[in-house]
């Protein structure tokens, strides 16, 4: 009898000790649960404060970005013609330092007027293509863009955007290219040099950096006759205007700078009685180098 109820007892001892053990790996799958849980709350705490970090900053540029723009509109006012050409200056609102770059917009690509040669270059300089793709590229692009409408009239693009409905434009490409452009009138045909941008003059001179920079050194020296033979003739000119975009940019944080962008023409009042009209308007952050 000693014997049977010492084995009775070592049975229940074993089925104790299983139910021990399967309670005990009950705790460690909840524990772990938990563990999950809670580290996916936290993850996505740190992704809204992140988020809400982002949204406050944009605020924030926006405000500041729009009002070095409208400083620097008010002083174009007082004389446009320091602002003919391309300027780049440092300004100050609110104890933050702000860049400020002046674009005469002819100083751009104009997707509605550009010659297919000019266009071909901007997708090989610029865009990366190939000169056969380019090619081939930018005659769709102007063939899509003369086609008549029921008037006769050729149909054009109302937007930089309205290129990314055009086959082989992907939106890589439209990416790298879509800030040298800018929709005009059909008749702006070519660039001025001394109003370009840097991006703008490499394409001009075929993609050689070293020459669109010895244009862009020289041209910040007031009164002076940058050279620019060696860029391509039958696309460039001297044509001015009252558009220009402004571009301001700050940095807020040490890894992110923001742009913030207004196409204004200094020639037309707008509707809230600014001497000035603005019809195009961005903004975007980048990593900082």
């Amino acid at each position: 009898m000693k014997s049977q109820h010492t084995l009775v007892h070592r049975a229940c001892s074993r089925a104790q000790a299983r139910h021990a053990g399967i309670a005990l790996v009950g705790v460690l799958w909840m524990v772990a649960a938990l563990s999950l849980i809670v580290a996916g709350m936290v993850k996505v705490t740190r992704q809204d404060a992140r988020t809400v970090s982002a949204s406050k900053q944009g605020v924030f540029a926006e405000a500041y970005g729009q009002a070095a723009i409208v400083q620097t509109v008010q002083r174009m006012q007082t004389d446009p013609s320091q602002y003919v050409r391309y300027t780049q200056f440092t300004t100050q609102y609110q104890g933050a330092p702000i860049q400020v770059a002046v674009v005469p917009l002819n100083g751009l690509i104009n997707l509605n007027g550009a010659p297919a040669g000019l266009l071909s270059k901007l997708f090989r300089v610029a865009g990366g293509l190939p000169a056969p793709t380019a090619d081939a590229l930018a005659q769709q692009v102007v063939t899509l863009r003369d086609r008549p409408d029921a008037k006769g009239i050729a149909v054009g693009f109302d937007a930089v955007e309205d290129l990314l409905q055009v086959p082989g434009v992907d939106y890589d490409l439209y990416a790298n290219i879509a800030r040298l452009l800018v929709v005009g009138r059909r008749t702006v045909a070519r660039v001025n040099a001394l109003a370009a941008t840097p991006e703008v003059l490499v394409v001009l001179a075929g993609g050689d950096a070293a020459v669109a920079n010895q244009i862009v050194q020289a041209r910040q020296v007031a009164g002076s006759a940058p050279d620019t033979t060696r860029l391509d003739a039958s696309f460039v000119d001297n044509s001015s205007g009252s558009r220009y975009r402004l571009i301001a940019s700050l940095s807020l944080d040490a890894g992110r700078r923001w742009y913030v962008s207004r196409d204004i023409d200094l020639n037309r009042n707008a509707p809230d009685g600014q001497p000035w009209r603005i019809f195009g308007a961005d903004r975007r952050v980048a990593s900082t180098p």
